[in-house]
């Protein structure tokens, strides 16, 4: 198993985020992205909760008599799992097209294995009083954008729902 490099809080925007060492990444896997421009991404990451889930929690917190505390209780329980993760051999392509500002990104992924993830979601919707969609755990390798300004930014996989919409199949 491996572990994360640092466990990242942004409380402004509710990001949970786990820095990871850059994985091997397969020659055919390089291939493919050359094929479609994508470029090599400079860091790495396994997202816990960002865009849709950390909108829901930010949303909560807002609301929140004590936002501090319980954004504090939210960390504390990102802060107490061990985090450890395992690399699978699926990578797929994901494609998603934004409004503001217009453009479209796309990315190839490589699933990983979380065990901790199940646990944690259970608790922080315990903990915040709502169910949230499970987040599929991948690490975005690759990314294009045709606005430059995105060039290197993942798409936000919030659940399997959106992994499903995103996706343009297993490469």
């Amino acid at each position: 198993m491996l572990k994360p490099l640092k466990k990242k809080s942004v409380s402004e925007d509710c990001f949970l985020i786990l820095q990871v060492q850059k994985p091997n990444i397969p020659n055919r896997i390089h291939e493919e992205a050359q094929i479609r421009n994508l470029v090599e991404k400079d860091e790495f990451h396994i997202s816990v909760a960002v865009t849709k889930n950390a909108r829901k929690i930010k949303e909560v917190i807002s609301r929140s008599s004590a936002p501090e505390k319980l954004w504090e209780e939210i960390t504390t329980l990102f802060e107490s799992c061990a985090w450890e993760y395992s690399l699978t051999d699926e990578y797929y392509l994901q494609e998603n097209s934004y409004s503001e500002p217009r453009h479209t990104r796309r990315t190839i992924i490589q699933k990983v294995n979380l065990s901790d993830l199940l646990p944690f979601y259970e608790k922080l919707g315990q903990i915040l009083g709502i169910i949230f969609p499970m987040p599929v755990p991948h690490i975005t390798l690759l990314s294009w954008s045709d606005d430059p300004l995105f060039m290197t930014r993942g798409i936000g996989i919030s659940s399997e729902e959106d992994f499903e919409t995103y996706s343009q199949g297993r490469l």
